[in-house]
């Protein structure tokens, strides 16, 4: 039975394999349950990724982990490569026309919502370090940029850097649970019927289902066009851009880059692949994206959740639900905003594929993630500067 005692504590590829396989499986499976007709989707790959986390494994030389951090590390950013590529292409076609018609509605909600994230880290300032409460703030947000930037700071000023890095882990989690959890709570509240809904779209309907009946690009063209799509992506991803009085240059990074990129690429050729085909590549990459970050922060999350992390949970829960729920209340029942672009504004307004991956789902077309596609490039930008900007006042 050796073979069999390599493949579930050992630190092979099967073994990696083995545990992707069982967290993704699981966790999908748990998200098709409906309770009062509302499922949490691939969310529960997140929580299931959590839980074997804690649990953990014993490599051969000692080291508590279901799966080695640096091939987790990896499979994560590659997920999220992944399936910002397949929303990119899938609405690029509709991107340019939506930002005209509501863009700058839909960017202005956004920035209440960053603005109403920094009033409540600025509150919770009389009670606790900035240090942590950054960290918090990134995992609440769950951008991890702005996390990134942050400690480059902090660290640049001789601080801890890893308390950042703890506080993000403890507040990620229910950072996702909370926007989508609004999303839900948005539909509960209006009573929003999402079949009227789809019933409302009427032209723009029938004008996706004539980009679905267009003959996709042949394979081999496809693919040229998709692994260029992502060197070039990570090319404008890592491009500096400098900001007077930012101590360091700001970047779009690994999923900025390639959504500008596969914007332009699916406005031009909206034909690359099917949407089916799209479909299976975004569901992969967030699959994959989850998986990777449920089982490194389930490592951490119970022990420092015991040991007075249940505190900075609270926290970035309150940071994440409070301002969300105060402008999506306002931009659908006062500003009159569709449910379908305003779960992509708040997914984008926080950064966050798996609250876009839920939505998209949810809608069954593709108006959460134009919603998304029109605010991130502005939130992605504030939250790095903002980010940054707490901790360097406060060092």
């Amino acid at each position: 039975m050796e073979w069999l005692t390599d493949l579930l504590v050992g630190d092979s590829i099967a073994h990696i394999v083995l545990t992707l396989g069982i967290v993704v499986a699981a966790g999908m499976a748990l998200g098709r349950v409906k309770v009062c007709g509302i499922s949490l989707g691939v969310a529960f790959v997140l929580l299931i990724g959590i839980v074997m986390g804690h649990l953990g494994m014993k490599f051969s030389d000692g080291d508590s982990h279901f799966v080695d951090p640096h091939v987790l590390h990896f499979l994560q950013e590659f997920g999220l490569i992944l399936f910002v590529f397949a929303v990119g292409l899938q609405s690029g076609p509709s991107f340019v026309r939506a930002f005209k018609k509501g863009g700058l509605k839909l960017n202005l909600l956004a920035v209440s919502i960053v603005a109403l994230n920094l009033l409540l880290v600025l509150f919770f300032a009389a009670f606790f370090d900035m240090e942590t409460l950054v960290g918090v703030l990134s995992g609440a947000v769950t951008n991890t940029p702005g996390l990134g930037a942050a400690q480059a700071a902090v660290s640049a000023a001789g601080g801890n850097a890893e308390l950042l890095s703890t506080a993000y882990a403890m507040a990620y989690p229910l950072g996702v649970l909370g926007i989508i959890g609004t999303v839900v709570a948005i539909r509960l509240v209006f009573h929003v019927d999402v079949k009227k809904e789809n019933e409302l779209l009427g032209k723009e309907s029938s004008g996706a289902a004539a980009v679905e009946a267009a003959k996709p690009l042949p394979i081999s063209k496809a693919m040229i066009w998709i692994f260029a799509g992502i060197a070039l992506g990570m090319i404008v991803g890592n491009i500096p851009i400098y900001i007077p009085g930012v101590p360091r240059p700001l970047k779009l990074g690994l999923a900025g880059g390639p959504l500008v990129v596969t914007l332009v690429i699916g406005a031009k050729i909206p034909n690359l692949l099917s949407r089916s085909a799209l479909s299976f590549a975004s569901d992969l990459g967030i699959c994959l994206f989850l998986a990777c970050v449920g089982l490194k922060n389930g490592e951490v999350f119970v022990e420092t959740a015991l040991n007075g992390g249940l505190a900075w949970i609270g926290i970035g829960f309150a940071i994440t639900a409070i301002p969300l729920l105060i402008v999506g209340f306002l931009a659908y029942g006062l500003f009159k905003v569709d449910y379908f672009t305003l779960t992509g504004m708040i997914a984008g307004s926080m950064t966050d594929p798996p609250a876009l991956s839920y939505s998209v789902n949810a809608a069954g077309n593709d108006k959460p993630a134009v919603g998304y596609a029109t605010v991130y490039p502005l939130v992605m930008f504030l939250r790095i500067v903002s980010a940054q900007a707490l901790v360097l006042f406060a060092l």
